[in-house]
């Protein structure tokens, strides 16, 4: 029996359908057939892709959570670690020897500069007193000498005394002789400029005035405003004279400030009565008590003078200990 050969199946293509809607041929399509073809089922989809999307991951092994450190060993590094350690060791040890150095010397130091800074100020000081000296003795000449020349004083004063102040606790015996001759010698300065000045304003009024006696020279009104151009003069220098300078000699102008007006009188009188002489006596009497007033000034000059020249012997052994320490 031969065997019989089965013809190969073919496989079974997928019908295709037409479908028509009555919809489309209204709309005027002639042919308005589609085609669809029956496909097989797709691949089942993965597990992963079905589980829900709010569903966590399992969780991935962590490579490093058992990583520890190697030692890169002085193969790679070629043994400079330790030398380098050492050097900033050594660098370090030597910059705080160094400031702590500088910390121990810096009082040694600071004292040897104020010691010379007070030194040198007050070699200056004594220098400037022949200054206030002759400034002084000039208080009681006929010329009075210019205050403005007692500034080198009172300059060289003033920076001993800030010289002292920058002086370490230990040198108090200096610091306190060095305030000691700056505070003398301010004061004698102070005193010696007061007087000076004081003499400068006043000695011009102190001059009697120079008015006229003949009645048959001068008119009345002349004379009178001679006399009150005198007078004016007189009170506005007194009115400006300090209160605690030379007070004796201040009260004195103003005892004579308030007997002008007397004087005043007096003298119209005379001219009116045509009576020279009399005249000549209230001009000499106004002169005369000018000349007390000028003798009571010299007096407190002389004064004045004297503690000036205490204040430079105070500020002369004050100064020996500075110089000489």
């Amino acid at each position: 029996m031969t065997a019989t050969t089965k013809p190969p199946v073919r496989e079974r293509e997928p019908r295709q359908r037409q479908i028509r809607f009555s919809s489309m041929e209204t709309l005027g399509f002639s042919n308005p057939s589609a085609t669809w073809t029956e496909r097989p089922n797709p691949a089942p989809i993965a597990t992963a892709e079905r589980r829900g999307r709010h569903e966590a991951p399992e969780p991935k092994p962590d490579t490093v959570a058992d990583w520890e450190p190697e030692d890169i060993g002085s193969r790679l590094t070629g043994g400079n670690t330790r030398w380098s350690i050492v050097v900033v060791s050594v660098l370090v040890v030597v910059g705080i020897g160094g400031l702590a150095y500088w910390l121990y010397q810096r009082p040694v130091a600071q004292a040897e500069a104020s010691l010379a800074t007070l030194s040198t100020e007050a070699g200056r000081l004594s220098e400037a007193l022949p200054t206030l000296e002759a400034f002084s003795t000039s208080l009681t000449a006929s010329a009075s000498a210019n205050s403005t020349e007692l500034f080198e004083v009172d300059e060289a004063a003033r920076a001993l005394f800030n010289a002292s102040g920058d002086m370490a606790g230990s040198s108090s015996q200096l610091r306190s002789a060095a305030a000691a001759a700056a505070t003398s010698a301010l004061d004698g300065a102070r005193l010696a400029g007061d007087a000076g000045s004081y003499r400068l304003a006043v000695t011009p009024i102190l001059v009697a005035p120079d008015l006229e006696t003949d009645p048959n020279l001068i008119e009345l009104d002349d004379a009178a405003r001679s006399f009150g151009g005198w007078q004016l003069r007189f009170d506005e220098v007194r009115t400006a004279l300090p209160n605690q300078t030379m007070t004796a000699t201040t009260e004195q102008l103003d005892i004579l400030s308030g007997d002008l007006p007397a004087f005043l009188t007096r003298y119209m009188g005379a001219l009116r009565q045509d009576d020279q002489n009399l005249a000549d006596e209230v001009v000499s009497e106004l002169s005369s008590r000018l000349g007390v007033i000028e003798e009571q000034m010299t007096t407190s000059l002389g004064e004045i003078q004297t503690r000036v020249t205490d204040r430079i012997a105070e500020t002369e052994r004050s100064l020996g200990v500075v110089l000489g320490g």
